[in-house]
């Protein structure tokens, strides 16, 4: 059901995620996407990690068998719906997941010891950003990881192939952006799926 309160471009990205929801995981499956989820938290073996925006919850199956306290929200009931059984042989009722939005996270202060987010901080505009960002410092006890559209110096910038490639808009994510929330970022690797996004990792002053 989708928010009759909610904005036009909310209810019109409301309708499409649902919409793929069925298709997701094998679509993005098929660019690496997962692959590069997963080596974001692949040195992640106990605490806790909130994934943001966490669709079908693709990294819950890893970090659970591993031991650590996974928990994913997203505002979209059909990609809640497919996540609740991502724990595979586990059981759907043994996936975590809370629907909510990212600007207003129904969670304590200092909740997680890892707060990651996945392709989604690069589909918000700058001001909404900013918000998430607040809260996604305020839910984490240390550290926030991303795979998310970068600015960087060895990257040069490529917004059609952003547009049809990595389905992002133009509004890369600077790293400033992350220092003015409070946050020490370090970008590792190289630029991923058509130069568009990068791996931070980045500790709460």
């Amino acid at each position: 059901m989708i928010d009759a309160s909610a904005s036009l471009p909310d209810r019109l990205a409301g309708r499409w995620w649902t919409l793929v929801a069925p298709f997701y995981d094998r679509s993005v499956a098929l660019v690496g996407w997962h692959r590069w989820q997963e080596a974001l938290v692949a040195d992640v073996t106990d605490g806790s990690v909130l994934e943001v925006g966490c669709g079908p919850a693709h990294l819950a199956k890893g970090l659970l068998g591993r031991g650590v306290e996974y928990v994913g929200l997203d505002r979209n009931a059909a990609m809640l719906s497919r996540a609740r059984g991502a724990a595979g042989a586990r059981g759907p009722d043994r996936v975590p997941v809370v629907r909510g939005d990212v600007t207003a996270m129904p969670f304590r202060a200092a909740s997680f010891d890892v707060v990651v987010a996945t392709g989604i901080l690069g589909l918000l505009s700058v001001a909404v950003r900013r918000v998430a960002l607040q809260e996604i410092v305020r839910v984490s006890r240390g550290e926030v990881r991303l795979l998310e559209p970068a600015l960087r110096a060895d990257a040069p910038t490529r917004p059609m192939r952003s547009r049809v490639l990595a389905f992002v808009r133009e509004r890369p994510l600077a790293l400033d952006e992350l220092v003015d929330v409070g946050l020490d970022p370090q970008v590792r690797g190289p630029a991923l799926l058509a130069g568009v996004y990068s791996m931070v990792y980045a500790t709460k002053r």
